[in-house]
């Protein structure tokens, strides 16, 4: 349905205050989480190979033990196209007394964009333990069965748990630990704590504070004092309940494609002289080395 002059008819009379309705949003906070990649294709497709593993003890006369390499994982991203448009009237165009305030098509449809954005890259977070959503290997993004030849690995602690020292020092441990397809220890280090705004006092404390915190000893704050995470937190505003999640340095991990960059388009409809606005891109969001990140839903 057009905007027309009944649902902006304040906007036609001289003497307005003030006419508000927009205020300052969240930047591109997914900039925080996800590498960003060009894309000409209709989708891309991410391989992971197993390689060799670990050499044997070879016994007198017997034969060297043999092993093999392949594909493994494979990820799919199908980038989507994302936008919005809305229609006026020539009538409401021409008659409102505060066109620069309103409809301000461009920066609005530009803020819709951005907010969907940010609202899709933190659905992959929001979505990592929920076996309805599957990644690459047919587990959820953060999983304890995530499989490997002969076996399988985790990349979140075994029992729910919340923010604390005692859980950030354990998921460091578990990330250094962490096995490549080929059973062979990654080395991988912890890089970027992310939270939801319920535990964004938790994660300063944590990562601030030099002595252990809530403790009456003189213990040192470990994750403190040898910069366990290096990039300091981050807080998304865009993620739910209590989940947090500790971003390492895998290469080729959560990944953004980008399609088509963003185009906006402003046309007059011949028949009714409705002036229609569109803004639309083209992405898409998902991880392909579940190794990038690990996490807990928890408590």
């Amino acid at each position: 349905m057009a905007i027309n002059t009944n649902q902006i008819s304040a906007l036609l009379r001289p003497g307005l205050k003030a006419v508000f309705g927009q205020l300052p949003q969240y930047p591109e906070q997914w900039k925080e989480i996800f590498t960003t990649y060009q894309s000409d294709k209709y989708q891309e497709i991410d391989v992971e190979m197993k390689y060799l593993g670990a050499a044997d003890i070879k016994e007198e006369g017997s034969p060297y033990a043999v092993d093999t390499m392949g594909q493994r994982t494979v990820t799919n991203y199908i980038h989507k196209r994302i936008g919005l448009s809305f229609t006026i009237t020539k009538e409401a165009m021409e008659d409102n007394l505060y066109q620069t305030q309103f409809p301000q098509q461009a920066v609005s449809l530009r803020n819709s964009l951005r907010s969907t954005k940010n609202i899709l890259a933190a659905n992959v977070l929001n979505n990592a333990f929920n076996a309805a959503y599957p990644i690459g290997d047919g587990q959820p993004m953060c999983s304890v069965a995530h499989p490997i030849d002969g076996g399988t690995f985790s990349n979140r602690p075994d029992a729910d748990v919340d923010l604390s020292l005692g859980a950030l020092e354990e998921i460091v441990i578990q990330i250094q630990k962490t096995p490549m397809a080929s059973g062979m220890l990654a080395q991988i280090m912890p890089k970027k704590l992310i939270v939801p705004p319920s535990q964004q006092f938790v994660a300063s404390v944590l990562l601030n504070t030099k002595d252990k915190p809530s403790s009456a000893n003189n213990d040192i704050n470990a994750i403190y004092h040898s910069n366990y995470i290096p990039q300091g937190y981050t807080v998304n505003q865009y993620l739910d309940g209590k989940a947090w999640f500790v971003i390492t340095d895998c290469p080729n991990g959560l990944k953004h494609f980008q399609r088509t960059p963003v185009e906006t388009d402003t046309y007059v409809d011949f028949p009714t002289d409705n002036i229609m606005a569109k803004a639309g891109e083209r992405y898409s969001f998902g991880v392909s080395d579940p190794r990038a990140i690990f996490g807990s839903p928890g408590a």
